[in-house]
């Protein structure tokens, strides 16, 4: 059961026939934090002054009540004030914690240097909290250097596709469990496109391939794929349809066939001259 925390501030100002100040030092005396911070609240008194022949925060550094230290001084007191006989705050400090507790805070009162290694703070990031022997490696081994390429040679290759007509909607759907998604594009906008029936364009072009998938399977992937932004041309689908639509993959040679033509930039040569704006 947790004690209560309480100070009759009328009985000792009565019996000690003292100013407001007495409460503050039987606050310390017994370590009544939740009480100190009450009388500090109501009157906004930190630092008393020097007439006044005491100092609460000298008496909080030699009992080495850090909380309470950390009180007062969010409430105005001085740690600069030295006793009568000169000691300073630093000196009165019984204990390693309290005393690089005071000695960082009055540094970074008096400022510090440029070469001073306490002037930067240090954030490790999220790895510091994944062990290697519990994630399986490391995350930040080996990382790629300004000097690392890939190994094709294109990773600064700029591509860029043109064509006299609106591309036509692609999606990226996986049609069998065996292999990843790829890009599709529906036959009956290809042959659309092209003026041609699907029987005519499937006996001309062979060797593109032409699946079956339903129609609730189709909306299904589409609308879960990350690489489809737009809603709308899904109005037109039945996602609880069992209808069969026909997909084309979308190759070089589909491309080439659709009317795109595609050409390859290299940032570190001369542009050529046909595709130049």
């Amino acid at each position: 059961m947790r004690q209560k925390e309480w100070c009759d501030v009328a009985s000792l100002q009565e019996e000690l026939s003292a100013k407001v100040v007495l409460p503050y030092f039987s606050c310390l005396l017994i370590h009544l934090f939740e009480s100190l911070k009450v009388l500090l609240g109501g009157s906004g008194v930190g630092s008393l002054k020097e007439e006044e022949k005491c100092r609460p925060i000298h008496d909080a550094v030699e009992n080495d009540h850090l909380e309470i230290v950390r009180l007062l001084l969010s409430y105005g007191a001085d740690p600069t004030l030295a006793t009568y006989s000169g000691r300073t705050i630093v000196k009165m400090t019984h204990s390693e914690l309290m005393e690089t507790f005071l000695t960082e805070y009055l540094t970074d009162l008096q400022g510090r240097s440029v070469d001073d290694p306490g002037l930067y703070w240090d954030f490790y990031g999220s790895s510091v909290c994944d062990p290697k022997d519990e994630s399986g490696f490391d995350v930040l081994a080996n990382p790629p250097g300004p000097g690392d390429e890939d190994e094709d040679g294109f990773s600064d290759v700029f591509e860029f596709e043109f064509s006299d007509e609106p591309p036509l909607p692609c999606y990226n759907i996986q049609v069998c469990l065996s292999q990843g998604p790829r890009n599709w594009l529906l036959l009956s906008d290809v042959v659309k496109r092209l003026k041609m029936s699907s029987r005519i364009f499937r006996c001309n072009f062979p060797n593109l391939e032409v699946v079956t998938i339903t129609e609730a399977e189709f909306y299904k992937q589409t609308s879960l794929s990350q690489l489809f932004s737009c809603a709308t041309d899904l109005e037109a689908f039945n996602p609880e349809s069992k209808e069969l639509l026909d997909l084309v993959e979308f190759t070089s040679e589909l491309k080439t066939l659709l009317g795109s033509s595609l050409h390859w930039l290299h940032p570190h040569e001369d542009p050529p001259f046909d595709i130049l704006w």
